[in-house]
């Protein structure tokens, strides 16, 4: 007698030739969607987490963190983890306790699906390949940064603009152009915060047209604290590439423009968005953070690599900028291969190898020279962090995940490693060239470490705190370490009696930052004075027509 699990398997599967037909909610068998990629599809609570140790008493603010997570099953059945609808964790942490909640952001493409409950949009920044009941509607799924600005987050993805939500309810206001200040169709995911001026320094590329089509355009913005822009510059790149992560000094903003280039003619075929370039520089965009104009950005090229996540960005004596950030030997993104190659001939992911580049740049230097990191270390690490109250200064310390082929790994109860094999933390001195490590175990990896600082303390002086993927019980704990000794292993362990996505990048806000901007937004509240940014935040927030 056929068992019941044999009998529900037995129906038709949902792709044909690789596209969905039909209504049936079942998602593809491919690696994207399987095991600890399953997705979650999860909103909700969980109040008074169970912990291991004790979490310092000091910590009280909130560890914000987003994770593409598709809702529906995908119209294709090779769709990427980049596709996933933006949903945001928050970690509230209080006098040693820690409650969980979890919501989606509820983008145009959120609200469109939900509405149809299917998928509705195609392949990755393709817009030729979605239906025509959604041609015009805004496809970003904001799924790859979560920051906190000015008493609201803005959950982020590089095609599209950011969406506002309340930093303690996660409900999503709507999309934000900073009071009709910022008008290009894609904002970067990657905004940067200097810690002296208040200012958010930020950019888009692909930033003219619809923000799909190819287009050489970079826009920098300058947002001071008071919300009001105060610079916008155009530049063109070379090509049209990506350009992910960005470094801010005192007077410099470097814009690595990486060798995955879009092609019109590939989009409008029904191709990937990016295609690999093995023949392409790395090129270095560098443009004054004041007063710039079209023609003052200055390219500077090197050998083909694939940039991964800026660590610091700085001035030296002599003007120049140090920049810091991992540079991968080869393709990192396999799934966008070069034109007419197949991924699965591609080098993974885990025998590339990712090491952090120091490069020196002179902002005077004549477009288009070659330029050669001062300084390789083999870090073998990805997801960069510093102390954020060092963005625009000289530091010494950085922490990455991190991988080390050389530590046992239980691949027969574990399997593949979802999302690379990052089993251990590492903590990094420039001026010692310490290094100091944690591994996750032989049944475990980690996800993007996030600094939190102590308050009255010196560089470094505070704590990490990561997710920790469980891949063999398809769950993930919470580790808050000592920033600087990691080695001596977690002060407290946190526990989700649930799995999540593989996520993206978080970030910790400190509750007194929220309890100031909720105060601001009171009817009495001190809100400044007059400017439209500074209203309180129902004014803030509009949802674009």
């Amino acid at each position: 007698m056929a068992h019941l699990y044999e009998i529900a398997n037995s129906v038709e599967y949902p792709y044909v030739d690789g596209r969905k037909k039909g209504d049936q909610v079942k998602f593809p068998n491919t690696p994207v969607f399987q095991t600890f990629n399953a997705p979650s599809r999860l909103e909700g609570d969980v109040f008074d987490l169970e912990i291991d140790g004790t979490i310092p008493p000091e910590i009280n603010g909130t560890f914000y963190r987003i994770q593409p997570d598709h809702r529906f099953p995908p119209m294709f059945e090779e769709d990427i983890h980049f596709s996933g609808d933006g949903s945001i964790t928050a970690i509230r942490i209080q006098d040693g306790h820690a409650d969980f909640k979890q919501r989606y952001v509820k983008t145009d493409r959120f609200i469109a699906e939900t509405a149809a409950r299917k998928s509705l949009f195609g392949k990755y920044r393709n817009p030729y390949t979605d239906s025509e009941a959604v041609k015009g509607v805004i496809r970003t799924v904001a799924n790859t940064n979560i920051t906190f600005w000015r008493g609201m987050l803005l959950a982020s993805k590089e095609d599209g603009p950011p969406y506002a939500l309340d930093p303690t309810t996660l409900d999503t206001i709507g999309r934000y152009d900073f009071e009709g200040q910022v008008q290009s169709p894609t904002f970067t995911a990657h905004p940067k915060f200097d810690p002296d001026t208040g200012e958010m320094v930020c950019f888009a590329y692909e930033a003219g047209g619809n923000g799909n089509d190819g287009s050489c355009d970079i826009v920098v913005y300058t947002i001071d604290a008071n919300g009001k822009k105060t610079e916008e510059t155009w530049y063109k790149s070379p090509f049209c590439g990506m350009i992910h992560d960005c470094g801010i000094s005192k007077n410099y903003l470097v814009l690595p423009l990486t060798p995955l280039k879009c092609s019109v003619d590939r989009l409008e075929k029904g191709g990937n968005h990016w295609a690999w370039d093995p023949n392409e520089s790395q090129w270095y965009g560098i443009v004054p953070r004041r007063g710039g104009n079209p023609e003052d950005i200055v390219w500077l090229q090197s050998d083909n690599a694939f940039h991964g996540h800026v660590a610091g960005c700085y001035e030296n004596e002599e003007g120049h900028v140090v920049f810091d950030l991992t540079v991968a030997d080869g393709n990192v993104f396999f799934f966008f291969p070069p034109d007419g190659q197949d991924a699965s001939t591609l080098k993974a992911r885990n025998r590339l190898k990712s090491i952090t580049h120091r490069w020196v740049f002179d902002p005077k230097s004549k477009t288009g020279s070659h330029v050669m990191p001062e300084t390789q270390w083999d870090t073998s690490g990805e997801f960069s962090r510093i102390d954020d109250r060092f963005v625009t200064k000289k530091y010494n310390h950085f922490w990455q995940a991190r991988i080390d082929p050389t530590r046992e790994y239980d691949a027969a109860r574990c399997g593949s490693p979802a999302g690379g094999l990052f089993n251990c933390l590492g903590h990094y001195t420039w001026d010692e060239k310490g290094e100091d490590v944690l591994w996750a175990g032989p049944r475990a990896t980690f996800q993007e470490p996030t600094f939190i600082p102590k308050n009255g303390g010196g560089e470094g002086e505070g704590w990490i705190i990561a997710l920790v993927n469980r891949l063999d019980v398809l769950q993930n704990d919470i580790v808050i370490v000592d920033a600087k000794n990691l080695k001596a292993g977690p002060l407290a362990i946190i526990h989700l009696p649930l799995k999540l996505k593989l996520g993206l990048h978080g970030n910790f806000v400190d509750q007194r930052e929220i309890d100031t901007w909720q105060r601001r937004r009171e009817p009495d509240g001190d809100i400044g004075p007059a400017c439209p940014a500074q209203k309180p935040l129902a004014w803030q927030m509009k949802k674009l027509a």
